[in-house]
């Protein structure tokens, strides 16, 4: 069955029908002012569980679980709404603009964005010791107007807490580095919503993606949350496994003494590979996850296929290079990582090569003159126009900051590329999460150009764009994809989506800073496993990775550029095959995908429901695999809704509550 076949049944089945159903609908715009309002106590929320206890990571999902949360809490109030006052309730774009602008400023805040980033830029002069040389080795070459070092006090409150932001002394420091780091953020936001803009006619209309996350949202909220999902008994299986399982599992948490269901989450296998070269494989988990098993069934069979089996391909080649001597590990020899990162950066590169009759199209109308896009009146000019600005914006930031003219340009040209390869995975292949762990823009360009040749100014930037290279988990740019689609797929304008979304970012930026000074100065207990301020304990890794840099050269690895090559090799040979084989079972998302370190958690997941859709397709069609679309919607929801309300709690009560995630 093709990506297109098994997509399809998702618009056809009783859950979704956009046909009959979103011409009725209209849009109300202070339903961005909602958005508006959220936004902030969603992002206080996410710092408070990621960042300061450092638990739930609602973020390093792929569908973020306290968004899905709160388009919950907002279905049932939309029905009472609707019972008071018949036809008052937020309907089904209106819902998608919410679920749009809430992923937004969860991004923002995340787990791989602003707790990197707002700890960073007073780290260096708190932490500071005869035995790290900050003082010595960074501290000349940071950028004054991009950190902070005074007045002590400040920089101490917030790295130790029983304080307040909310005094002149404590936020005037702040001011600049915000407004400037806002500024750069800001326009990586708006060269990522605009590329995203130029390519989603092609990618959603002419390729006709899966986008396979963002269909959880959009069959919750069809028909305002009055739909047949809901009243399918399937789906309530579904939900009720998942829920009960995760209430009892918190009910175990406060009272020990219940007896704990078996562990859904990692369970390693090290046990059974003591011996070498087979103890290469110690670090191996299975895994349950439920709401994992659920959005996996989204995942086009062939992709799915392919990401659990290159995930059992690396573990074999860690195995034969483990027995020729070799010691392996995900960041040595055979490269994995670096495959990885070649495989992606083909699956962009071919994306764009595809879409090539299509851009020249834009650019032809760019420069004819003829202002608006078919598909929402978005202007073609206007959107180019952004996306040079905001690049240009970038790289002069960066070269002020200290950065090489030319590895800022090279920098920034690559960071968005390997921004628009996940985006383009995610519409693709639609993984239930994706980690591709030190393998960023930055470490790829230290492998190729070596410390020396680019300098301790620019290592000292790079250190601190740490945020953008470490893990790439709750990534903007697919978030924006998506929530395009979800415009598409329920009728409304794009402009009003993107307009959303743009307020959006710039509230989300505000925010984040907002939540993680709040609690970074209001906190009374310490940062679990961070030495200083929530956050400081990926700051301490940026600046110590960067001292060793400083005192121990690193020369430039051609090994590893060349497994940049190999991925990318066969990237393009998988994507010829495809081209030329049908039904061929092997996809190159599928092989980045697999290369990563970030399947690990997931596998076990994806070859279940993988299992499951295969069998349901080979006895009994299309028909089935609709009719058990609802079972699976309610995995997610029962185990978001449930995980949800452990975190919510937490966040109140201040105690320890149950995870779902890691």
């Amino acid at each position: 069955m093709t990506n297109k076949q098994e997509s399809q049944p998702l618009l056809e089945t009783g859950t979704i029908d956009a046909a009959k159903q979103t011409p009725k609908e209209r849009f109300r715009w202070w339903v961005i002012l909602l958005g508006v309002v959220l936004i902030p106590v969603n992002s206080l929320w996410i710092a408070r569980s990621e960042a300061m206890d450092y638990s739930g990571f609602p973020t390093n999902a792929s569908l973020f679980f306290n968004v899905i949360f709160c388009l919950m809490v907002l279905l049932l109030v939309n029905a009472l709404v609707r019972r008071i006052w018949p036809g008052a309730g937020l309907c089904r774009r209106e819902l998608m603009v919410l679920y749009g602008m809430l992923a937004t400023g969860s991004s923002l805040v995340g787990h791989d964005t602003m707790q990197m980033l707002v700890p960073s830029i007073s780290h260096v002069p708190y932490f500071a010791s005869p035995s790290n040389h900050y003082n010595e080795l960074i501290a000349p070459n940071l950028p004054s107007w991009l950190t902070i070092s005074a007045p002590r006090e400040t920089i101490t409150s917030f790295e130790q807490g029983h304080s307040t932001l909310y005094q002149w002394q404590h936020i005037k420091p702040w001011l600049l580095p915000i407004g400037a780091w806002s500024v750069f953020l800001l326009s990586t936001v708006a060269c990522m919503l605009s590329i995203n803009i130029l390519l989603h006619k092609h990618w959603d209309e002419h390729e006709r993606l899966a986008y396979p996350i963002v269909r959880i949202p959009l069959l919750m909220t069809e028909g305002g949350g009055q739909n047949e999902l809901f009243r399918n008994k399937l789906f309530w299986i579904g939900f009720g496994i998942a829920a009960s399982i995760d209430l009892w599992q918190g009910f175990v948490q406060f009272f020990p003494s219940l007896p704990a269901l078996p562990n859904l989450k990692q369970t390693s296998l090290a046990p059974m590979f003591t011996q070498p070269p087979w103890n290469v494989l110690s670090g191996t988990n299975i895994s349950f996850y439920p709401f994992a098993i659920g959005l996996s069934y989204f995942m086009p069979t062939n992709m799915a296929f392919s990401s659990w089996f290159f995930f059992l391909f690396r573990k074999a080649e860690q195995v034969v290079v483990a027995s020729l001597g070799y010691q392996s590990t995900d960041a040595w020899f055979p490269y994995l990582r670096e495959q990885s990162y070649g495989a992606l950066l083909v699956l962009f590169v071919g994306a764009l090569w595809l879409s090539r009759g299509y851009l020249k199209e834009i650019f032809r109308a760019a420069l004819n003159g003829r202002e608006s896009a078919e598909d929402g009146g978005i202007s073609y000019r206007w959107t180019l126009a952004t996306l040079v600005v905001g690049l240009l914006v970038m790289i002069k930031f960066l070269a002020m900051a200290g950065m090489s003219w030319w590895v800022a340009a090279i920098y920034v040209v690559l960071y968005m590329a390997f921004c628009g390869a996940l985006t383009r995975l995610r519409a693709e292949l639609g993984p239930p999460a994706h980690e591709f762990g030190y393998v960023g823009t930055s470490n790829i360009m230290i492998l190729g150009l070596g410390t020396a040749l680019l300098g301790p100014q620019n290592l000292t930037v790079f250190s601190l764009l740490h945020f953008q290279n470490r893990m790439h988990r709750g990534i903007l740019m697919p978030q924006q994809a998506e929530s395009l689609k979800a415009a598409n797929e329920s009728g409304l304008k794009l402009r009003t989506m993107v307009f959303a979304l743009a307020l959006a970012a710039v509230v989300g930026v505000i925010s984040a800073f907002w939540a993680m000074l709040h609690l970074s100065f209001g906190r009374t207990q310490v940062a679990s496993d961070h030495p200083g301020a929530p956050g400081s304990g990926f700051s301490r890794e940026a600046f110590d990775i960067l001292s060793s840099w400083l005192a121990n050269p690193v020369h430039s690895n051609t090994a590893a550029i060349a497994g940049v090559g190999i991925g990318a090799v066969i990237a393009l040979v998988l994507t010829r095959f495809n081209v030329l084989i049908y039904g061929f079972p092997f996809h190159p998302a599928g092989f980045a995908l697999g290369m990563s370190f970030g399947l690990d958690y997931i596998w076990c997941p994806i070859f279940i429901s993988w299992l499951v859709k295969v069998l349901v397709l080979r006895y009994a069609g299309l028909k089935g695999y609709r009719a058990t679309i609802p079972f699976f919607v309610g995995l997610v929801l029962g185990e978001f809704a449930v995980g949800g309300m452990w975190s919510f709690v937490r966040g109140i009560m201040g105690v320890q509550t149950y995870t779902f995630f890691y």
